[in-house]
C-alpha cells in the first residue's frame, strides 16, 4: 500500500512540474563588450524570448528578455568605444538590458547557439559596402527566414565576409550536412573570422565526422577564448533543410523583408541616397507584466490546490501508517495475552508435579530418619507399637466421638451441651498433641516411654500391669507360687 501511495506521489509530482518545466528560464551570466562594437550577453541557457527596440535619437538600444532571471539585481559595463555602457536591470519576469551609444547608430541582435550568448552589434550604415549590407540584413533576418538569412549570407560570403562564413557553415551544420559545413567554417576561419563560435561549429563537425584530434583541438580553441568550463553541442535537426534550402530570388527576399517595417518610425541612423535600406525591427509591446491578473490568479489558485492536495495526502498516508501500526501492536498484545492463557495450565500441572515430587522426597527423606523398631529391645518396641496404637485409637474415638456429639446436640440439654464441648476441646487438643508426635520424636528409654504416656493421657497402670506380667513369665519361681497362691486346688 505504502509503495503504491509513493508511485502516486512521485507520478502526481512530475505531472504538477511538467507545466512549469516548459517556463524555464535562462540565467544571466555576464556582460562582454569586444571588440568594440560589440556587446554580447551570456546566459546559462540561450533565452528564446527577447526583443529589442532603438530610442528616437537612435543612441540607447533597449533590449528585453523574457523567461530569464538574474542572480544580481544589477550589472553594467564600461567601454571607451562607440558602447559607451552596457548595464542590466532585474524585474519580476524580464530583464532589461540598456546600450548606450556616443553616436547615433543601427545595430544587430543575433543569438550565437554555441556561446548561449546574444551578439548586439552596432554600425553606421552610410559606411557599409554592399557585402557588409549584405551580412547585416543575414543578421537581421537568421531569427525570422532562415532562408532568407542563407541567401544573405552566401551573397556576403561570396564577396569574403568571414563572419558571413561562420553562420553559413552554422545553418549547414544545424541541417545535419558536416561535409558542407566543414568546407564553409574552415574557409572562415582563414579569411580571418573574429567569433569564437567558429571554433566550436568546426569541432562539432569534426566529431560528426569522427576527426577526434581535430575536434579536442578546437574543443580547447574554443573553450580557452570563451573561458568555459565544458563543451556543449548544439542540437543538429535535419528537418530544417526544407526551410533553409528553398529557393528564394532577390526580389521576394526585398519584399519579404520590407513587410514588417514599421515607415511611421525612423530606424536608421542614416539614408543612404542611391538605395534606401531599412532595418527589419519587430514592433515591441511594453509588456512590463508577462502574465495578466486573471492568469496570475488562475496559477495560484492551481498551486494553492496542489499544495493542500499533497499536504493532504501526507497527513493521510501519516494517519495510514499510524493506525497499521496500532493494529500490529494490538495483534501482538492479543496473542502474547493468548499464549499466556495458554500456557497457564501447564504451569499449574507443572507446579503440582515439582510439590508432589518435593513432597515424596521429604516422607522419603523422613521414612530414613525414623528409628527402625525392629532392630530395638522388644520392651520398647512393645511400648512404642503401644503408644502408636493408643495415639490411632484415641483419635478414632475422638473423631466418632465429635460425631456423635454433632448428633446429639440437638438432644442434650445447654449445660450438658457445654459439657460435651469442653470435652470435645480437650479431645482435639489430645489429638493436635498426638499429631504432632513423630516417630523421630518417640524416645527409646523406658522411663521417658512411661512419661510421655502419662503426658498423652495414657494408662500408666495397664503399662506397669503389663511390665509386670512380663516379669513374671520370665521368672517361672514367681509365677508357680502366684498360682499356687490364687489357684490352690489346682496345684493339690
Amino acid at each position: 500500500m505504502l509503495k503504491k501511495i509513493k508511485i502516486f506521489r512521485v507520478m502526481f509530482l512530475t505531472l504538477f512540474t511538467i507545466p512549469f518545466s516548459l517556463y524555464s528560464e535562462a540565467t544571466f551570466q555576464k556582460l562582454q563588450i569586444n571588440p568594440l562594437n560589440r556587446l554580447t550577453i551570456f546566459f546559462d541557457e540561450l533565452p528564446s524570448d527577447f526583443n529589442s527596440f532603438l530610442n528616437a535619437d537612435k543612441t540607447v538600444i533597449s533590449v528585453l528578455i523574457y523567461g530569464a532571471k538574474s542572480t544580481v539585481g544589477k550589472d553594467s559595463i564600461l567601454s571607451d568605444g562607440i558602447i559607451k555602457k552596457a548595464e542590466m536591470k532585474k524585474f519580476s519576469n524580464h530583464l532589461e538590458f540598456n546600450i548606450y551609444l556616443k553616436s547615433p547608430r543601427g545595430y544587430t541582435i543575433t543569438p550565437l547557439e554555441f556561446s548561449r550568448a546574444l551578439m548586439i552589434e552596432v554600425f553606421d550604415w552610410n559606411s557599409l559596402s554592399p557585402a557588409e549590407d549584405n551580412y547585416r540584413m543575414g543578421q537581421l533576418s537568421i531569427t525570422n527566414n532562415l532562408a532568407v538569412a542563407r541567401k544573405y549570407f552566401e551573397k556576403a560570403f561570396d564577396e569574403n565576409i568571414a563572419n558571413a562564413g561562420f553562420f553559413l557553415g552554422y545553418l549547414h551544420l544545424k541541417a545535419n550536412l558536416p561535409e558542407k559545413a566543414l568546407q564553409i567554417l574552415q574557409k572562415a576561419e582563414r579569411l580571418g573570422c573574429n567569433l569564437p563560435d567558429v571554433h566550436s561549429a568546426l569541432a562539432q563537425t569534426y566529431f560528426l565526422l569522427n576527426d577526434k584530434e581535430n575536434f579536442e583541438k578546437y574543443k580547447s580553441k574554443f573553450l580557452n577564448e570563451r573561458d568555459f568550463p565544458f563543451f556543449k553541442f548544439i542540437e543538429v535537426e535535419p528537418q530544417l533543410k526544407d526551410s533553409i534550402f528553398k529557393e528564394v530570388s532577390d526580389v521576394p527576399v526585398e519584399t519579404e523583408l520590407s513587410q514588417n517595417i514599421d515607415t511611421t518610425k525612423q530606424t536608421l541612423d542614416t539614408i543612404k541616397a542611391t538605395k534606401p535600406t531599412v532595418i527589419k525591427e519587430k514592433i515591441v509591446e511594453n509588456r512590463n507584466e508577462k502574465f495578466s491578473i486573471v492568469e496570475k490568479l488562475f496559477i495560484f489558485l492551481i498551486a494553492s490546490i496542489v499544495v493542500t492536495s499533497i499536504l493532504l495526502l501526507s497527513l493521510y498516508v501519516k494517519w495510514k501508517k499510524g493506525k497499521r501500526l496500532l493494529e500490529i501492536k494490538q495483534k501482538f498484545e492479543d496473542e502474547l495475552i493468548r499464549q499466556k492463557r495458554k500456557a497457564i495450565p501447564n504451569k499449574i500441572v507443572a507446579d503440582i508435579y515439582k510439590r508432589a515430587e518435593q513432597t515424596t522426597k521429604s516422607e522419603t527423606a523422613t521414612e530414613q530418619q525414623k528409628p527402625k523398631i525392629s532392630n530395638l529391645n522388644p520392651e520398647i518396641k512393645t511400648l512404642a507399637e503401644q503408644i502408636i496404637d493408643s495415639k490411632k485409637a484415641e483419635k478414632d474415638q475422638q473423631t466418632s466421638a465429635a460425631e456423635k456429639s454433632n448428633e446429639k446436640s440437638n438432644r442434650y440439654p445447654p449445660k450438658v451441651e457445654l459439657a460435651l464441648q469442653i470435652q470435645k476441646e480437650q479431645s482435639e487438643l489430645i489429638k493436635k498433641k498426638i499429631d504432632k508426635l513423630e516417630s523421630t520424636e518417640i524416645p527409646l528409654d523406658k522411663e521417658k516411654l512411661e512419661e510421655l504416656a502419662k503426658n498423652l493421657g495414657l494408662n500408666k497402670t495397664s503399662l506397669l500391669a503389663r511390665k509386670n506380667i512380663e516379669a513374671i513369665e520370665k521368672n517361672k519361681d514367681i509365677y508357680k507360687d502366684l498360682i499356687r497362691k490364687f489357684f490352690p486346688k489346682k496345684n493339690d
